[in-house]
C-alpha cells in the first residue's frame, strides 16, 4: 500500500523517520519553495495523486485549504488519515489519536494505572507547536486535550481559553476541571522541543519532560522511573494502526475542534479568556 503525505517543513525530519519506515512515495505542501527532502515534492495535489497513485494520504499539518484537498482525495478515491481536525469542514471527518502511539502517553497511563497512584487529582501539560500560526497551535491543543481526556479517563464538558501572538508564534493556555474534579492545565508554546507532563494523584506524582531520561512515579512506596530510550514518532505507530486495522479509525474531533478554533480566535481577538463549550 502506497502512501502520501502532506507536511509542512518544519516538519521534515519526522517526514524522514516515516519515509524510511513506510512506503511514502510523494510529499505535498501548498508552498512556493521546494523542502528540502530526498521524497519526490509536489506543491499540486493532484499532481502528486496522479504521478503516485497511493492508497491513502496523510495530513500531518493544518492549513486554510485543507478541506478542499481533503474532498479532492476523497473524490480521487484516496483514504484519508487526518493529524486533526479539518478548519472549514462540512461533515464529520475522522481524526487525531496520535498521542495514542506516543510512548509518553503509553508510560504515563501505564503509571497512572498503578494502584499507589489513586485518584488523580491535577494534570499539567506543557507542549511546543511543531509550526508556525494559528493552525498548527490549535491542533496542538487539539492532541493536548485528546491526550488529557485519554490519559484521565475522562472529558471535560467545557474549558477556559487564554492566548496571545507575537507574529507567528502562538501561546495558547487551557484550563478545565474533569468530571470527577480533577483539574487540567494545557499550554502549548512556539517552542517544538517542549515537551512536560505532571499529573498529580491522591498517592503520588507522575513527571516526565523533553529534559528527562524517563517518566517517573513518585509515591509513598519511593519513587520509581521507567527509562527512556530512543523510540519511533507516535505518526509512525499512528500511521501503521491504521494500516493494519483495515482503514478502521475510531475518533473524531470534528465538532469539539472546531469549537476550540473559534473560541481560540475570539481569545486573540479579545485577549480575554473565554469559554468553551463542547
Amino acid at each position: 500500500m502506497t502512501i502520501a503525505l502532506s507536511a509542512h517543513p518544519a516538519l521534515n525530519p519526522l517526514v524522514g523517520q516515516l519515509a524510511d519506515a513506510l512506503p511514502i512515495k510523494g510529499l505535498y505542501y501548498p508552498a512556493r519553495r521546494n523542502p528540502n527532502t530526498d521524497l519526490p515534492f509536489y506543491s499540486d495535489l493532484s499532481a502528486m495523486l496522479q504521478a503516485t497513485s497511493p492508497r491513502v494520504c496523510a495530513f500531518l499539518s493544518p492549513y486554510a485549504d485543507l478541506h478542499n484537498d481533503v474532498h479532492t482525495c476523497l473524490q480521487s478515491g484516496v483514504d484519508i488519515l487526518c493529524a486533526g481536525p479539518v478548519p472549514k469542514a462540512d461533515q464529520p471527518i475522522a481524526s487525531g489519536g496520535i498521542h495514542r502511539g506516543s510512548p509518553l502517553f503509553t508510560k504515563a497511563l501505564q503509571q497512572r494505572r498503578n494502584s499507589s497512584f489513586a485518584e488523580p487529582v491535577y494534570l499539567r501539560l506543557v507542549v511546543g507547536a511543531q509550526e508556525p500560526g494559528l493552525l498548527p497551535a490549535w491542533w496542538a491543543v487539539c492532541r493536548q486535550l485528546a491526550f488529557a481526556s485519554d490519559l484521565l479517563g475522562e472529558t471535560p464538558s467545557q474549558v477556559h481559553l487564554c492566548a496571545n501572538r507575537h507574529g507567528r508564534a502562538y501561546q495558547v493556555v487551557l484550563t478545565a476541571t474533569a468530571p470527577s474534579g480533577a483539574s487540567i492545565q494545557l499550554v502549548v508554546a512556539p517552542q517544538p522541543a517542549l515537551a512536560e507532563l505532571t499529573l498529580l494523584g491522591r498517592g503520588g506524582v507522575i513527571s516526565a519532560s523533553a529534559a528527562q531520561s524517563g517518566i517517573a512515579l513518585a509515591s509513598a512506596k519511593g519513587t520509581h522511573v521507567v527509562p527512556d530510550a530512543a523510540t519511533p514518532p507516535a505518526e509512525l505507530a499512528w500511521l501503521r494502526d491504521f494500516l493494519e486495522k483495515e482503514n478502521e479509525q475510531s475518533e473524531h474531533s470534528g465538532d469539539d475542534g472546531q469549537a476550540l478554533l473559534s473560541g481560540l480566535r475570539r481569545a486573540l481577538r479579545t485577549r480575554q479568556p473565554v469559554l468553551v463549550n463542547f
